[in-house]
């Protein structure tokens, strides 16, 4: 049954079956539900024309707005706040055409009263425009809501938010504190250390939120978000928001806890595919396989067997992977993406393994290869075989066909280009530096499409005592991640059993401008003078591979997913992280972790870390070996396709149009006007709101997190 908890001091919407209304509330709500006025009126909404004129609005016009940036503590969706438009100091109710920067909070009709939605809370800027005139101001709608999914009694409720100290193991496993998260995603699974729980509660807080969450018996200790939760959470923090996260427990009747962590919000949704390497993967047969999973979804397969080393391009059309089949010869082969992946085209033997994809696929570049060493080859044993070939430079090569691009600067440089990978506006090219380094440089190149051209050789990472593997540019060209691992196999596990102890690796960055690196410390697990790992560094420290990079902003911030066989919380802990075969799953798997930005306000003199604490990348198989995850682009959308952001559509322009029903909604268009967030863009000018910060960055426009 749906009711209000008198624990809370604000009134509270019982979350059930999604975020629904109390059916024992108030009804509809009119302005007599309290709103607090910040430096203005008091409860009600009260002051004169005169005096909200000179209190936030636009004396320069004479048009404002009463009340001036009030808070709204809802208790139920359809709460009600009537706005009113002051001009000259006289109310001018039916000459004012009103709107709401956010359909998230709630809506605004054309008299000016706002109606909540009850589910997701925060800031809204709410503008009256009368003929010429525009004011603004900030609307702050505050849910208090709570959820019950456990069923737990009133009375077990009242001692968990009571607290306690009975499990002095109470500690958090996962998510980490300080992990900025992004929209988009499945919700976590929040994790602890100590004894099972019998019933726990949740307690989320921010500016625009107020959240309580009962949850039932769980051993080992886990608190699995509802859907519904995470939705008002992730869609309720702002972008400077600091979300206190907070747990308790009760065990045999003794409380423990709140156990407390933070984490922030980005302000967009994650996008893209990621394609990636499985081992065991059920989905496909028990075999191997390249898989793509859309954050927020689940996997599926791409294609089946074993198809390693593979390739994809940055706009997600084209595939580039082996073709091993029992009794026949291996090839390496391209399947087209946008046509149910279509074979189009078999390279000779095993030649473009871990080769690069141009950006839009028009060009393929070839791993160039070193003959056998005398044991030191710089490549792993099971693609060693490439060695048969001899000296295999590297070339370009339209990938369609498998014919040469004639290539200045690189035709008959015996230039051999390990990894090499194109950043995302196809500009320059990264590799490992074999031929200088003998494994232990990064390098990179300007491409010029136009001729083919490469120039401007020139090291930028170089690390003595480590392979480095997996270079991967940040949209803006600026930085380079990379692995910086024991292996010269530039692996995640060694196939020569004489390796002992098996590899591990850290990511790094390399600062393009001034050929300086740094180790990605928040991403490895370190901060605060040490690990944060909750398992310890022995167990989970120096086991990240294989980074590459979402080709676009999101919510102010670059993306990476890599490859780690650190533990996840209570749920993946197998003794031996290189097991593929533990029960219930491989500590094998693909973690996301958010990167700064550099911004005019804060640039970057050099390499530092710039990266922040990870999570887990919900939707793959629990039970299969996942590595070396490839962030690229969905196919784009047609005009008149349905659509979230720009980066999605064909003109690079997503904008909100009426429906069939009439009602609002977002489909891909033709260009129009000034580029918002995520939209196409050639350069920052291009770019709505390009005075107050955002950038063009890769061909798409850009807000930077705050720092």
């Amino acid at each position: 049954m749906l009711k209000r908890l008198s624990l809370l001091v604000l009134p509270v919407v019982v979350l059930a079956s999604g975020l629904a209304a109390s059916a024992g509330g108030c009804g509809g709500g009119g302005a007599q539900q309290a709103y607090n006025v910040d430096g203005g009126a008091g409860e009600g909404g009260g002051g004169n024309g005169d005096a909200m004129l000179l209190n936030g609005g636009d004396a320069s016009t004479g048009l404002a707005i009463q009340p001036q940036n009030p808070t709204l503590n809802v208790t139920m969706p359809g709460m009600t706040l009537p706005f009113q438009a002051i001009l000259a100091g006289i109310s001018a109710p039916q000459m004012a055409t009103w709107s709401l920067s956010s359909g998230a909070v709630g809506t605004i009709d054309q008299s000016g009263v706002f109606s909540a939605s009850g589910v997701i809370g925060g800031a809204a800027q709410v503008t009256a425009q009368v003929g010429g005139l525009t004011a603004s101001t900030t609307l702050t709608v505050h849910l208090a809501l709570t959820d019950n999914p456990g069923n737990i009694d009133p009375g077990t409720q009242g001692k968990l938010q009571a607290g306690g100290s009975a499990d002095a193991g109470f500690k958090w496993l996962y998510p980490y504190d300080q992990t900025v998260f992004a929209r988009g995603i499945a919700a976590p699974v929040l994790q602890t250390a100590g004894t099972a729980f019998d019933a726990a509660l949740v307690h989320v807080s921010m500016p625009g939120l107020d959240y309580q969450g009962f949850y039932g018996p769980s051993n080992p200790g886990r608190a699995p978000l509802t859907a519904s939760a995470w939705t008002a959470i992730s869609m309720s923090a702002g972008g400077g928001d600091v979300i206190k996260v907070q747990i308790t427990k009760i065990s045999g009747g003794m409380v423990s806890g709140p156990i407390t962590e933070t984490w922030r919000m980005a302000q967009g949704n994650l996008s893209g595919t990621v394609y990636y390497n499985s081992y065991n993967s059920q989905l496909a047969g028990n075999t191997g396989a390249v898989m793509s999973l859309r954050p927020g979804g689940s996997a599926k397969v791409v294609v089946a067997g074993c198809r390693v080393c593979h390739t994809v391009s940055a706009d997600g059309s084209m595939l580039v992977a082996a073709n091993e089949v029992p009794n026949v010869a291996a090839t390496d082969r391209v399947w087209d993406l946008k046509n149910n992946a279509a074979t189009v085209f078999d390279a000779p033997n095993r030649e473009w393994a871990f080769g690069a994809l141009y950006p839009d696929a028009s060009r393929f570049l070839r791993f160039g290869v070193l003959p056998d060493q005398g044991g030191a080859a710089p490549w792993a044993p099971n693609v060693r075989g490439l060695g048969q070939f001899g000296d295999l430079p590297s070339a370009l090569f339209d990938p369609k066909n498998g014919q040469p691009i004639p290539a200045p600067g690189l035709d008959g440089a015996n230039l051999h280009m390990m990894m090499p990978i194109f950043s995302p506006d196809g500009k320059m090219v990264a590799f490992n530096h074999y031929d200088a380094g003998k494994g232990h440089t990064v390098a990179v190149m300007d491409f010029a499409a136009a001729t083919n051209t490469f120039s401007n050789l020139r090291d930028v990472a170089s690390l003595p005592s480590s392979y480095l593997g997996w270079p991967a540019f940040t949209p803006d060209n600026k930085f380079l991640f990379f692995a910086a691992g024991t292996n010269l196999e530039y692996d995640t596990v060694s196939d020569n059993t004489m390796v002992i102890p098996q590899p591990t690796s850290d990511l790094w960055v390399a600062h393009i401008p001034t050929a300086t690196q740094a180790s990605a410390d928040e991403l490895n697990g370190v901060g605060g003078g040490g690990y944060y790992l909750p398992f310890g560094e022995m167990a989970e420290g120096h086991l990240n591979y294989e980074p590459t990079l979402l080709p676009l902003s999101v919510g102010g911030y670059y993306w990476v997913v890599f490859t780690s066989r650190r533990e996840y919380g209570n749920t993946l802990n197998a003794a031996d992280p290189y097991d593929l075969n533990a029960a219930p799953g491989a500590r094998k798997k693909l973690w996301v972790a958010a990167v700064d930005m550099d911004t005019q306000e804060h640039p970057f003199s050099k390499a530092q870390d710039i990266t922040h604490p990870a999570f887990y990348l919900d939707g793959q198989e629990l039970s299969s070996g996942n590595m070396r995850g490839f962030w690229a682009l969905d196919p784009c959308a047609q005009n008149g396709s349905g659509c979230e952001t720009g980066d999605q559509c064909c003109t690079g322009f997503c904008r909100q149009t009426t429906g069939a029903d009439g009602g609002p909604t977002f489909t891909c268009v033709p260009p129009a006007g000034c580029a918002n967030t995520s939209e196409k863009c050639t350069t920052t000018a291009d770019c709505c709101g390009a005075s107050s910060g955002v950038t063009c960055i890769s061909g798409f426009c850009a807000t930077p997190a705050a720092k």
